[in-house]
């Protein structure tokens, strides 16, 4: 009966032996998978990084381009208000301008030759002359 025992016992050793090999086989299995798993994860954040940092420098172009943009419409429209006030300054020292704006506006209106020149006292020559260009920029 005692070697059946020490059998037994050597059976029982035996197998215990083999399950902590697969054990152990399984674990390096799945830290092998693992360690791949990290590395591949490690490379998609470097990637993710590298993306993140050159969108960053990206969207710090176009803002620094869109403030240079922005100033430069400021500087545009002070020079166009600049140009409008020296305009309107130069229509208010010509008196006979004023008086060619408006015949120009009454021919826009559609007025005759005889209202322009009776309202805006200039010469039958020249109130033609004002209706015949509105006559030639009129779409056919």
């Amino acid at each position: 009966m005692s070697i059946s025992f020490e059998w037994i016992v050597l059976a029982v050793a035996s197998t215990g032996i083999l399950l902590a090999v697969g054990a152990l086989v399984i674990c390096w299995l799945v830290n092998t998978r693992s360690r791949r798993k990290l590395q591949a994860m490690e490379l998609l954040v470097k990637e993710l990084l590298k993306s993140r940092d050159s969108t960053r420098k990206q969207l710090n172009e176009l803002h620094s381009s869109a403030l240079g943009a922005g100033q430069k419409m400021l500087e545009i429209e002070k020079s166009i208000l600049v140009l409008a006030e020296r305009q309107q300054e130069l229509v208010l020292q010509d008196p006979d301008s004023r008086l060619y704006s408006r015949a120009a506006r009454m021919v826009e209106l559609g007025a005759g030759i005889d209202e322009v020149m009776a309202e805006c006292e200039i010469p039958k020559a020249e109130a033609e002359l004002l209706i015949s260009l509105r006559a030639s920029r009129k779409p056919n």
